[in-house]
């Protein structure tokens, strides 16, 4: 048996920041926390324009067309599913579709998403779309909420199959190789970035780090920033303020014009 080098760092680092975005947003999706929790969306979707890349001129394994998605290689894979040796040395076929299925729904996540806060909240780049004519419609709010609920399922059947290959196939050390990029393999199979990979990886690290940055500093641009004007409630009626806007949102008297 040989140890392979299977997972590059830029997919590894990639790997680690989408599951710590993701559950992130999670954790940011309330009422009080939405600016947070749109930029988090913003991240996941550069570290998604990345992993999209990645799929198209990555290393092996990395790439899509390296995914076994055939009829045949489900067929196969589920047929030998409790056999020790597999010939799959990167995703497994139902691996490859669930991961496919997981950036797709990720994707019309942030869509609807970036739609749903600029057209019920007046927020973001398409704030402008806040009118009377979009502004009661919950669709693309509610669909939202649905795509969230599919990403969920998929990262349970992820983890479960990470679970699966864990006991049925552990001498190739799967989970481990998430961490190192080394799976145990009948033979050596190790992977190699070229110069323009690694520099794609770098300017793309880059490019995400930046962008928490120039949020950190910058925390009401144009990403997340209003359409209408602030009000300092407290100076106009500060009892009012005590009294209802513990339990209710304020909003200025124009946005229901």
């Amino acid at each position: 048996m040989e140890k392979s080098y299977i997972w590059s760092l830029p997919t590894r680092v990639f790997h680690t920041l989408f599951a710590v975005f993701i559950l992130i947003a999670f954790l940011t999706d309330d009422d009080k926390l939405l600016n947070y929790h749109a930029v988090i969306g913003y991240a996941v979707l550069i570290l998604l324009i990345f992993r999209v890349c990645w799929g198209i001129f990555g290393p092996k394994y990395s790439r899509f067309k390296d995914f076994p998605t055939g009829k045949q290689n489900v067929k196969e894979f589920i047929g030998n599913i409790f056999e020790e040796n597999q010939k799959y040395l990167g995703h497994n076929p139902l691996a490859s579709y669930v991961m496919i299925a997981m950036f797709v729904v990720v994707f019309l996540t942030i869509v609807t998403g970036i739609l749903a806060f600029g057209i019920q909240e007046g927020k973001g780049i398409l704030s402008s779309l806040n009118t009377p004519y979009f502004k009661e419609m919950e669709l693309f709010g509610e669909i939202h909420e649905l795509f969230s609920s599919i990403l969920i399922a998929l990262i349970i059947a992820h983890l479960s199959g990470i679970f699966v290959d864990r006991i049925l196939h552990k001498k190739h050390q799967t989970l481990n190789s998430i961490v190192t990029g080394y799976k145990v393999t009948e033979e050596k199979e190790s992977i190699r970035l070229n110069i323009f990979q690694k520099l794609f990886a770098l300017v793309m690290f880059i490019v995400f780090i930046s962008f928490l940055i120039f949020n950190i500093y910058e925390p009401k641009n144009i990403l997340v920033a209003s359409k209408f004007k602030e009000v300092d409630y407290k100076t106009q009626n500060i009892a009012f303020v005590n009294e209802c806007g513990s339990c209710h949102t304020l909003y200025p008297s124009q946005s229901f014009a």
